[in-house]
């Protein structure tokens, strides 16, 4: 894991959040965890009982012991243990003993929202909005209370993280300190009402969360490291979260471990010039339900992008990609079509064989992980 080849670096590592997949982050590199290991779990976001160290559901939020509602989490948001809080004050004060000392640090600070959740315990409680304590500036808004909850948690989040900013200022590793905020999908529709097309999430993108279309594969990164990262500048530089342990190995020194299909990026947030990706690989179970299912136990079906060109089968036919995928493959070119609005497989057959040879050749699965 990236915890274990930093910590083998010499870095002291924390984990405060959710850490799924991983379900026992001290056993995989990490020193000290304060958080939430199974995802389901982690949708409700005033639970009783979370998880520190090496067990589950052993660390007590002793104010949510009680009757939870959004009514009175709102009305008496300090009697109430929000996670967003327990999460960033145990993360900060991990900080505080690690920042400065004899060994650098990684802190893996991972927030549960913005996302469908309810205010009880997960998953007796069925997901009711976006939980958070108070909506802010939003509170009188003229719109829906889903979406009031949903903003206000997002600039409760961005709160957090300013937080974090100053206080490595504080502690005077500001300069020394590379600090990346980033999202794990793209906007999301789920359970509780929110819809992306309220704010305009996606920003055009078509698809969401859960979706091979650019809005649930494609989100924003933002890196600082005064001195190092080149400040406002913008990059269209395309990789994925592979890409992280090799990255982050690179520029702490470390050795990175053979056989990954990740490449450092460390060149680019450099300012540097480097080659593209040969090719970025995802799945998820196929959308929309193919014909005759019902919508339940769908094929999984896959994307690929290399370049400005990306394919997209909904449902594959059997474990691995076929040449018979050929015949179903939507095609987009996204330096002129971004918002994928224009299946040009008709148009470009040649390309079309090639992305399916590509991956082929490349004995990729059409299995989800974590599905």
């Amino acid at each position: 894991t990236l915890a274990e080849v930093l910590r083998a670096a010499g870095y002291a590592t924390g984990a405060f959040g959710k850490s799924a997949p991983l379900t026992s982050p001290l056993d995989l590199g990490f020193e000290a965890f304060v958080g939430q290991v199974d995802q389901a779990l982690c949708h409700n976001m005033y639970p009783s009982k979370i998880d520190i160290g090496h067990g589950q559901l052993n660390f007590d939020l002793l104010g949510n012991r009680g009757k939870r509602s959004r009514e009175l989490c709102m009305a008496h948001p300090g009697q109430y243990n929000y996670t967003t809080d327990v999460f960033h004050d145990s993360a900060m004060s991990w900080l505080e003993d690690v920042a400065g000392g004899p060994r650098p640090f990684f802190l893996y600070l991972s927030f549960t929202v913005p996302h469908a959740g309810g205010w009880e315990d997960a998953p007796y409680t069925t997901e009711d909005g976006a939980p958070v304590p108070t909506d802010l500036q939003y509170e009188h808004k003229a719109w829906p209370d889903v979406e009031k909850d949903h903003a206000a948690a997002i600039t409760y989040m961005d709160g957090k993280v300013g937080d974090l900013m100053r206080r490595l200022d504080r502690l005077g590793v500001d300069n020394s300190t590379l600090v990346i905020f980033a999202s794990d999908n793209g906007a999301h529709l789920e359970g509780g009402g929110h819809r992306p097309e309220f704010f305009n999430s996606t920003g055009g993108l078509r698809g969401h969360k859960r979706s091979l279309y650019e809005g649930g594969v494609r989100s924003p990164t933002m890196a600082r490291w005064p001195g190092v990262v080149p400040a406002g500048r913008w990059s269209d530089f395309v990789w994925a979260f592979w890409d992280v342990l090799p990255t982050l190995a690179e520029l702490s020194g470390a050795p990175c471990p053979p056989g990954l299909d990740g490449r450092s990026i460390a060149p680019t947030l450099l300012g540097e010039a480097q080659a593209p990706h040969e090719y970025l690989f995802w799945t998820w179970p196929g959308w929309p339900p193919a014909a005759g299912l019902g919508g339940a136990h769908t094929p999984s079906g896959y994307a690929v992008r290399q370049g400005r060109w990306k394919g997209i089968v909904r449902h594959c036919r059997g474990l691995t990609p076929s040449a018979a995928d050929s015949a179903s493959m939507l095609l987009y070119d996204l330096h002129v079509d971004p918002f994928e609005a224009l299946d040009i497989a008709g148009q470009h057959r040649g390309k079309v064989l090639e992305l399916v040879h590509l991956v082929m050749s490349n004995n990729v699965s059409c299995q989800c992980y974590q599905c």
